[in-house]
């Protein structure tokens, strides 16, 4: 993840979503993807590893919250 140290929220986003997969993700939950398997379905080539990971990162990140 790339990192600019910066307030501006224009290059805090940019550090959360910069990664293509991220923004892929952000995609399909503005689509209404919201489970694990319909972000699958709607990036089919997207291991789960790496799905999980970059629903921990958005989280950590505020840009999504747990459902739990």
């Amino acid at each position: 993840m790339k990192k600019y140290g910066q307030f501006c929220p224009v290059a805090k986003s940019a550090e959360i979503i910069g990664d293509p997969w991220s923004i892929l993700i952000v995609r399909e939950l503005l689509l209404g993807s919201t489970r694990f398997n319909l972000l699958q379905k709607g990036l089919p080539r997207i291991s789960p590893t790496v799905l999980n990971t970059r629903l921990k990162e958005l989280e950590e990140g505020a840009l999504l919250s747990s459902a739990a």
